[in-house]
This record gives structure tokens, C-alpha cells and sequence, in this order.
């Protein structure tokens, strides 16, 4: 009897201490290894963990969707399938509420630096429950661009995208489809190429340097500069996985994620500067909105701010204070320098 209840014991803390004993983190991404985002952003951020970590974690890198398509990775971070990956509201748009919020029209500064710590500040703050919810962790924040829209058809006015059928990656891009006067295709961004090139759609609401990076380029030529929103890309680490690390591995996940998070953006700030010459010399067309367009989208899409803290709440409420933070936080750091923001300490409380 003793022999067994000895083997029992030594079975229960065992298993409470597996997820130490694993040193192995799964990383999967989206995009393949070839990419810029593999490149500059995701192999610098496992090469952190395990150089952080002196060995302790040993990361097996997945690209290219091996693991599961990019519309799965909360369900994929929180059943173990990998243990990091990119877990974006939008693919589960009716999960979350506030987090929506980082989407809306102007929301973020014009620096992809200052939005970085702009999202940091605000999931402490607001948004870590809804994510956590998810039985995931936040291993960082990250943001696209603004977004533009490239179409198979002439853009040369805001009157040219009315009945354009647009793919949208769900969420706030959706309903800014809508109000723009098009027609909102609901799908993930690695379908659109093909769903592009076959007319099941007639253009794609993007970012420019996603545009390059999935090559829609290729298929669209007509591309309408107008810079309505950003949309929120944060990156998930296994509740489990991360429950089960040793506080100064915690610290190695905290300290390689700060650095992701900038290199995105950093990422992003280049690419963005090279996209626009990359295909203006494959020849697409590039119509820069007009001030009065530009003032009929902001008339059009500026209604979204009411109805978001309507729907989460009305004045007085959590939704409330945090549009109010977030212009606050906006403005705030759109009058800092990239270099100050990078100096200030990490925004603590992300995990």
C-alpha cells in the first residue's frame, strides 16, 4: 500500500510539472519562411527565447500554416496544437467586443512604434480579459498598417467602389466595406489570392505592404490610397504552456515579446515605404483619395465611434472610457518620437 500511494504521489507531481519540464515551444506562423514577417519579425523572436532563456526552450518552427490555416490560431493556441501563433479577433470577431475598438477609423497615431505601445497600454488596461477568455496568453501585440483597398477595376473616386464586392478579414474592415458603399466578402487572407484571381472577388481591403507580401499585386492593379484603419494582429501564447513556466522563463517570454512587437513595427514602417514603388513598377495604377473624398470617408466612417460605444454599453461605460483613452493615448504618443517611445519602460501587466 505504501509502494503505491508512493507511485501515486510521484504521478500527480508529475503531471503538475510537465509543462515546466517542456522545453520544446511549438511556433507556427502564417506566413512562410521566405517572408518578411518569417524574416524580420517571427526566427528573431524564437532565436530570443531560446538565447534568453539559455537553452531552456528549444523552439520548433512551423511556418507557412504547416500546423493549422491563420483562422484557427486561438483554437490551435489553446488545444496544444503549438504553443505561439497568431490569434487575431477579427477571425473571431463575435468573442470580442472591446477589442474591436483598435480597428476603428483613426484610432491609432500614423507611427506603427507609437500604435504598438499604444495597444500595450490599452490591453493592461482594458483588454486582457477578452483575450485571456480565449484560454490563451498574450505573447505580444502587433498592428498592420492602414488599411487601403487594391481592385481588378479602375478606382478613381470614392464613387468607384460602390458595388465592388471587397474581401474583408471580418470585424471593423467589414463594416468600413459597408460604409464605403461596397460589398464585404467575408474570408481569410490566405483565400483571397485565389478568390482574387477567379472574380469571386473584385478587391481586397489591405494593407500595402500585405499587399506585396501576398502578392495580390499580382491580380489587382487599380489601388486607392486612403488610410481608413489598422487592424489589430496580436500573437497568442498556450495558457497552459505559459501557467507552467518558471518565473524567469515568464520574463524570457515578456522580454522576447516586447522586442516581436517592435520589430513588426519596424518591419512594417519598411515595407510599407518599399510597397508602393514595388508596384507602381508592375504596373498598378495608384490614385491618391482626394481631400474631398478623404473628407467624405471620415463623414462616413466617424458614426462608427458613437455606434461602437453604443453597442458596448453607452456613455458611462467601460467602452466609453476606453474610446476616450484610446484618443487620449493616440494623441499622446503621436507627439513623441519613435526613439522616446522605445526608451520608456515595458508596458507591464500583459500577461
Amino acid at each position: 500500500m505504501k509502494a503505491a500511494g508512493f507511485a501515486m504521489a510521484m504521478a500527480i507531481t508529475g503531471a503538475a510539472s510537465v509543462v515546466q519540464a517542456q522545453t520544446e515551444l511549438k511556433l507556427s506562423y502564417n506566413q512562410p519562411a521566405t517572408s518578411a514577417a518569417w524574416l524580420e519579425v517571427i526566427e528573431p523572436y524564437a532565436t530570443r527565447l531560446e538565447t534568453l532563456s539559455e537553452g531552456k526552450l528549444t523552439v520548433a518552427r512551423y511556418p507557412g500554416e504547416v500546423l493549422h490555416p491563420v483562422a484557427d490560431g486561438f483554437r490551435a493556441a489553446a488545444t496544444g496544437i503549438t504553443d505561439v501563433t497568431s490569434a487575431w479577433p477579427l477571425y473571431q470577431a463575435s468573442s470580442f467586443a472591446l477589442f474591436h475598438g483598435l480597428q476603428l477609423p483613426g484610432a491609432m497615431p500614423s507611427s506603427d512604434i507609437a500604435t504598438v505601445r499604444v495597444m500595450d497600454e490599452l490591453y493592461a488596461k482594458y483588454l486582457r480579459d477578452e483575450y485571456e477568455r480565449m484560454r490563451v496568453k498574450l505573447a505580444f501585440n502587433a498592428s498592420t498598417p492602414s488599411y487601403d483597398i487594391l481592385a481588378s477595376k479602375p478606382i478613381n473616386s470614392m464613387d468607384d467602389l460602390r458595388g465592388l464586392r471587397i474581401r474583408a478579414g471580418g470585424s471593423t474592415a467589414t463594416e468600413i466595406v459597408e460604409r464605403l458603399g461596397g460589398i464585404p466578402v467575408t474570408m481569410s487572407i490566405t483565400d483571397s489570392y485565389t478568390a482574387f484571381q477567379q472574380g469571386v472577388v473584385d478587391g481586397i481591403i489591405l494593407a500595402s505592404a500585405d499587399m506585396v507580401a501576398y502578392r495580390v499585386y499580382e491580380v489587382g492593379k487599380h489601388y486607392y490610397q486612403m488610410g481608413v484603419a489598422r487592424i489589430a494582429i496580436p500573437h497568442a501564447i498556450n495558457a497552459a504552456f505559459y501557467d507552467g513556466l518558471s518565473p524567469d522563463l515568464r520574463s524570457v517570454v515578456a522580454e522576447a515579446g516586447n522586442a516581436a512587437s517592435y520589430d513588426y513595427a519596424n518591419m512594417y514602417t519598411g515595407l510599407t515605404e518599399s510597397a508602393i514603388e514595388r508596384m507602381a513598377q508592375e504596373g498598378v495604377t495608384i490614385v491618391q483619395a482626394s481631400a474631398e473624398d478623404q473628407a467624405r470617408i471620415t463623414e462616413l466612417l466617424n458614426p462608427m465611434w458613437n455606434d461602437f460605444v453604443a453597442q458596448n454599453g453607452g456613455e458611462g461605460s467601460t467602452a466609453a472610457a476606453f474610446a476616450a483613452d484610446m484618443r487620449e493615448l493616440r494623441d499622446k504618443y503621436s507627439a513623441m518620437s519613435d526613439a522616446d517611445i522605445l526608451a520608456l519602460p515595458p508596458v507591464e501587466g500583459l500577461r
